[in-house]
């Protein structure tokens, strides 16, 4: 399936895809060709793309990012996901995003019952982060 992925500044990905796993505000969802059609919202969290096998990648190739939310949709034959903001995988530092998972945890910890959507947020961004650091240090 034909996958296109942009923020507001630019194209990040276009290209084939086997599947795309992404972060609704249902819930993980995992996206194979022939899905049925859908509208979402995006959370943040972790945008994945499966490319099939190629040449120089006999086993495809797995693409990650982190996205602060935006909008998917899902055609039978194609994704669209527009992204608020984005980090792909080599820039996320892993002391940094450390850091930034201390300072949300503690953010959330302390805030006021009108800062807590703001704050959960800011968490599930910096846990994303930290999951992303993680697989890109693996990888």
């Amino acid at each position: 399936m034909k996958v296109r992925v942009a923020s507001i500044e630019e194209e990040l990905f276009l290209g084939e895809a086997l599947a795309v796993v992404t972060v609704t505000t249902n819930g993980e969802l995992k996206i194979m060709p022939g899905h049925a059609p859908l509208l979402g919202v995006l959370r943040p969290g972790l945008l994945r793309i499966y490319s099939p096998a190629q040449k120089n990648y006999p086993q495809g190739r797995q693409y990650m990012m982190l996205i602060s939310g935006g909008y998917l949709e899902v055609q039978a034959d194609s994704v669209t996901i527009l992204a608020d903001a984005y980090e792909r995988a080599a820039e996320v530092d892993a002391d940094k995003a450390r850091k930034i998972l201390r300072q949300a945890r503690e953010h959330f910890r302390h805030a006021t019952l009108d800062e807590l959507d703001k704050a959960m947020v800011e968490l599930e961004m910096a846990i994303a982060r930290m999951n992303l650091a993680k697989r890109a240090l693996r990888s």
